[in-house]
Parts: C-alpha cells; structure tokens; sequence
C-alpha cells in the first residue's frame, strides 16, 4: 500500500513538473505585425500518421490572416478548425476553433471562446504562439524553412507528459 502511495505520488510529481516546465517557458509578448506573417498565405497539405491534413492561409489584410484547416482519415473528414491570427496592439494573437464535421457543424469550444496563443518570438520565417492555460500550457510554432515548406509544431502536455505534434505541410501548387 505504501508503495502505491509513493508511485502515486510520483506521477504526480512528474505530471505538475512537465506543466510548470512548459508554463515557465512563457514570455512577453514580442512586437510584430500581421504583414510579417505574410509568408504562412497559401494553401498546404500533408500527411499525419493515417490523415491528410491540410490548411488554406488568406493573404493579410485589415490587420488578421485567417485559414481553415481539414482533417481526413478513410476518405471522410474527421476534423475542421477555423483559424484567425489577429493584429492585438503591437503583438499577435492565434486563435483556433475546433468543429467536428457534420450537422450543426458542433464547435469544441464553448459558442464565445477559442483557444488563444500569443506571438513570443517571430524571426525570418518562424513564429512561435503560446497558449493555454497554466496547468495546460500549448505552444504553437510556425516553421517555414523555404517556400514550398510550412512545418507546424504543436507542444503540449497531456497526462503530465509533454506531447509535441508535427504537421509538415508543402505548398498545394495554384490550380490544383
């Protein structure tokens, strides 16, 4: 009994120190603006485990870049997200909603919420968001190392493990 108790203890331990340890991380805001996000416009597509994945960005204008995201596993979509990144006084923010597809379109997340990460690092062609909350810490970065290539990572902790995700996505060619 004691030895449960102990191992019990333990994971916990290990679950409170993998969410500090992404919380901590958190920064200030970095000074940007939506123009300097230009280069994540176009529409992209690859591949996650057994889905495809793809995302469209529009071009900015008046101060946001929005894109639609699709998941798709057997030849049926499994997910959609609606992302907007959004001028927010000198900085950015990422907001993403989650719907499941089918009738009613029902959203993850509650009718006036999304989640929501701001810009802490943007440098050539990487941009990294953080999020979530401090016991769920989410961090979202933008890659692109050429044009032809968007690859997007996002960092999180479940069951107090850090879980990193990696979409790599390449550019759809216009026309197709």
């Amino acid at each position: 009994m004691q030895m449960m108790v102990r191992s019990a203890a333990a994971a916990v331990l290990v679950m409170v120190t993998a969410a500090n340890a992404l919380a901590q991380t958190a920064t200030a805001p970095a000074k940007a603006t939506i123009d300097q996000l230009s280069w994540v416009a176009g529409a992209w597509t690859g591949i996650l485990g057994d889905r495809t994945v793809e995302q469209h960005w529009s071009a900015p204008l008046c101060g946001s870049i929005i894109a639609m995201y699709r998941s798709v596993q057997n030849n049926k979509a499994t997910l959609y997200e609606l992302l907007a990144i959004e001028q927010e006084g000198e900085s950015l923010a990422l907001r993403i909603k989650h719907f499941a597809p089918g009738p009613g379109l029902v959203g993850q997340e509650a009718k006036d919420e999304s989640a929501d990460h701001t810009l802490i690092k943007l440098e050539d062609r990487l941009a990294i968001f953080e999020g979530g909350t401090p016991a769920s810490p989410v961090r979202v970065t933008f890659r692109s190392p050429d044009s032809a290539t968007l690859n997007i990572t996002v960092e999180r902790t479940r069951n107090g493990a850090p879980v990193s995700t990696e979409f790599k996505y390449k550019r759809i060619p216009p026309g197709r």
